[in-house]
């Protein structure tokens, strides 16, 4: 008897465990088709960081979001800030923790792209990779699901908005790759220190 209680027990914690981890795969797998190679432009040595533009469309529109002039060619645009093309970072560590520098990025989302986005980076100077959100070891992606928004003053009707924070851990030439379901998009920016 004991040993049908204890066998019973095992394959229950077995059932358990094989339901988790196929809804943990099931969970990762919803941004695997948008996991395509990274084609970031290639920067020689000495080169002029060939940092984006804002979208004409987006400034003839008149839209406002936080982190204008949003940049790229769309549907998902970075807002850096007032400098535009680049992300003046304040303080290495502090509360995110690491060897991390920091900064705040606003993604927007027009009304015309309602899918997920996908968005990874990397240094185009130097091997550094470009991470995202808090703590020590920040993470390789960001993702913005399917109706995920924050509401800003202004809002445009079926919009959609995400503020991140950015990490990275030397001044240069980096750039986004955003991902949704029927676009990849670069995106080139400069991070500098604050002085």
């Amino acid at each position: 008897m004991r040993v049908r209680v204890l066998t019973a027990i095992v394959f229950v914690a077995a059932a358990f465990a094989c339901i988790a981890s196929l809804a943990a795969a099931r969970s990762r797998d919803a941004w695997t088709p948008l996991r395509r190679p990274l084609h970031l432009p290639e920067l020689k040595t000495g080169a002029r960081c060939p940092v984006s533009r804002s979208d004409p469309r987006m400034q003839s529109s008149g839209i406002k979001f936080p982190g204008s002039p949003g940049l790229g060619r769309g549907p998902v645009y970075a807002g850096l800030g007032p400098a535009g093309s680049s992300l003046l970072w304040a303080t290495r560590a502090g509360a995110q923790g690491g060897p991390w520098f920091g900064a705040m990025v606003f993604w927007y989302i027009p009304p015309s792209y309602q899918g997920p986005a996908l968005i990874r980076g990397s240094r185009l100077d130097g091997p550094q990779l470009v991470r995202f959100g808090p703590g020590r070891v920040p993470s390789p992606e960001l993702h913005i699901d399917v109706g995920e928004t924050t509401s800003w003053q202004g809002q445009p009707p079926g919009s959609r908005g995400r503020p991140s924070t950015v990490r990275v851990k030397e001044p240069g030439c980096y750039a986004f790759q955003i991902d949704g379901t029927s676009f990849s998009r670069i995106v080139v920016f400069v991070t500098d220190l604050a002085r």
